[in-house]
């Protein structure tokens, strides 16, 4: 029963005709002006309540089906497909394999994919991208602050699900996951360009990751040029700016900081630029929260020394070649010293094989005992193909002036131990790439099997039937990480969370632990790379490209084939990716044709 409130206590007549009554107990005046009958007054309590049951009943029954069918429509707009945008349908398709091979393709993940979108692109960029978070303490205000987007903030949550919904729609080559990923992408963008303007926002943790991922994304996405990621690297770098000294205060704003500036010191190395003058400033200040001897440090710094080397040569053309020869056999003498006493967690082994093997360049592969390992050595092998470069033409360039800058037998060994020494990093590098495409084992077989030791077969040939695994994101592919004994080594405790953080953030690997590509690819573009090298080059990348869903390695082998057909003349500094701007299309016998018709 409802409570209908007191109502009129006046005649029927009245109340029907929305008129005062005077209620005059022998009738009222106003019946008894329009000489009608009262019909007296109605004092019944019943009217005071009404019987709603029924009404109820429908109301109830209605807004149940409105609940349901506003929740099958975000479950349904939640689950993108290959074939609409309302589902997600699992489908096998072919995909042409390595070395011209058919090969099983991927199944979409399909109903394996139920969480929202947000939860999906989390999930996959937390076993792909991160190796643990930083977060406060449970029993904190601050961690019960973002729970709505998983306790990370909406922003830096917005750019998580866009990376990890990318990967996966690389991964499963699924055209409409690819772009739910990419409207993540532009609402991360949005989001991060309305917290560059605030002036809290601007320097927060948050907005430095959230542009990080963003470089990441177009990294992991973009098939077509390297300029947008370019874009985020020196976004992230102007943010690392503004954010001043004040970010060294936390282990998070330290890890962000050599994270951004890594980032920034490779992009300048492709780009034959000068750091800027404050990184040199902040370096004094990071160095006091570093570790010296862990060799991740000492190569950040080294690193930024060949990025100003390079700077200084292509910027002074009237550079004297003996200065030049000098501070480059410095620091190749740095370079030499990186994993100097650095413990046995920085050391490899070697393995031969008695029988040649496709996934194998040569005879001779390397395993590493972590990813960070691998990886470490691989920077610091392209680092020295640079300086390699730079003396072994700086060199040739002394010996061919009249008179010769360069007449003594010191330099005549210099030149011959760089063109060994690039000889060297090549092959190293060609050797870690087996491990890291699951090739090769996680442990070296025994001294005494290697004579015998082989490689029988594609590792990547697996039962084309179905297995399904543990949970969505337990081995539906290949882990870029996940053919080491160990992930990680051990983190500096300078980067290690402390009492006061106040927001839940990711620990992301450097370049989302992809950087090796960069390696490989400087093998294959360095001036003395033969043919057949620069060919298992582009047959790696290719397998990076499908097997990890890592676009940016289809980048680097279109300049690489770019490369092969237009070789150019470089000075001391040679240039390695192709003058030619970005998207990287190798030209036609028919339109090389007409442009030497022009010429």
């Amino acid at each position: 029963m409802v409570y209908r409130g007191r109502p009129s206590t006046g005649c029927k007549n009245c109340r029907e005709r929305k008129i005062k009554c005077d209620e005059t107990p022998e009738g009222c005046l106003k019946c008894a002006k329009a000489r009608i009958a009262c019909p007296g007054y109605d004092r019944n309590v019943d009217v005071f309540f009404h019987d709603e049951t029924a009404r109820t009943e429908v109301k109830a029954k209605k807004a149940k089906a409105k609940a349901i069918a506003l929740r099958d429509a975000r479950y349904a707009s939640s689950r993108p497909s290959s074939t609409s945008s309302e589902g997600l349908v699992p489908f096998p398709f072919v995909t042409q394999g390595p070395y011209g091979k058919a090969s099983p393709g991927k199944e979409s993940p399909g109903i394996m994919l139920l969480a929202p979108l947000i939860d999906q692109g989390i999930a996959y960029f937390m076993s792909h991208y991160a190796i643990g978070l930083d977060q406060p303490s449970i029993y904190s205000e601050a961690y019960n602050k973002h729970l709505a987007t998983n306790g990370f903030h909406p922003l830096v949550a917005t750019s998580m699900t866009a990376l990890g919904l990318a990967g996966v729609a690389n991964i499963y080559q699924d055209s409409a996951l690819k772009g739910r990923a990419t409207r993540w992408y532009l609402d991360a963008i949005k989001m991060t360009n309305n917290a560059i303007t605030h002036p809290n926002e601007v320097t927060s943790d948050t907005t430095l990751l959230a542009i990080t991922l963003l470089g990441m994304f177009e990294a992991t996405s973009n098939e077509y040029t390297f300029h947008a990621w370019s874009e985020h690297v020196a976004g992230a770098a102007s943010l690392v700016k503004m954010r001043g000294m004040d970010q060294f205060a936390t282990p998070a704003g330290r890890r962000l900081y050599l994270h951004a500036i890594g980032l920034l010191t490779m992009n300048c190395l492709g780009e034959g630029t000068a750091l800027p003058a404050y990184v040199h400033k902040m370096n004094e200040e990071i160095m006091k929260h570093s570790d010296g001897t862990d060799p991740r440090n000492r190569f950040f710094f080294f690193q930024q020394d060949v990025v100003n080397l390079r700077a200084d040569i292509l910027g002074d053309p009237a550079m004297s070649l003996q200065s030049i020869l000098d501070r480059a056999l410095e620091l190749d003498a740095v370079a030499e010293g990186v994993f100097r006493d650095a413990g046995p967690e920085w050391s490899y082994e070697e393995a031969t094989l008695a029988n040649l093997s496709p996934f194998v360049f040569g005879d001779t592969y390397h395993i590493y005992p972590s990813h960070a390992t691998a990886q470490t050595w691989n920077w610091v092998r392209y680092t020295k193909i640079y300086i390699h470069d730079i003396i072994r033409n700086t060199i040739l360039a002394g010996l061919a002036t009249s008179p010769p800058v360069f007449t003594g037998a010191h330099h005549l060994q210099h030149l011959a131990r760089s063109i060994e020494q690039l000889q060297k990093v090549q092959s190293d590098i060609l050797a870690s790439v087996p491990q890291f495409l699951h090739d090769t084992p996680k442990i070296a077989p025994p001294a005494d099997a290697y004579p015998t030791h082989s490689i029988a077969g594609p590792p990547f040939e697996t039962d084309p039937s179905p297995h399904p695994p543990s949970g969505p994101f337990s081995k539906p592919h290949k882990l870029f990480f996940e053919n080491f004994r160990n992930e990680n080594i051990f983190t500096d405790p300078s980067l290690v969370s402390s009492d006061d953080i106040t927001d839940r953030l990711p620990v992301v690997r450097i370049s989302g632990g992809h950087s090796t590509l960069w390696a490989l690819y400087i093998a294959g573009s360095m001036p003395t790379a033969e043919r057949a090298t620069q060919e298992f080059i582009i047959g790696c990348l290719g397998r990076f490209e499908r097997e990890f869903g890592i676009m940016q390695a289809k980048v680097l082998a279109a300049a690489l084939r770019l490369k092969m057909v237009r070789p150019e003349a470089d000075g001391i500094c040679p240039s390695y990716l192709p003058r030619q701007s970005a998207p990287y299309v190798v030209p036609t016998e028919e339109s090389e044709r007409r442009v030497e018709e022009v010429r």
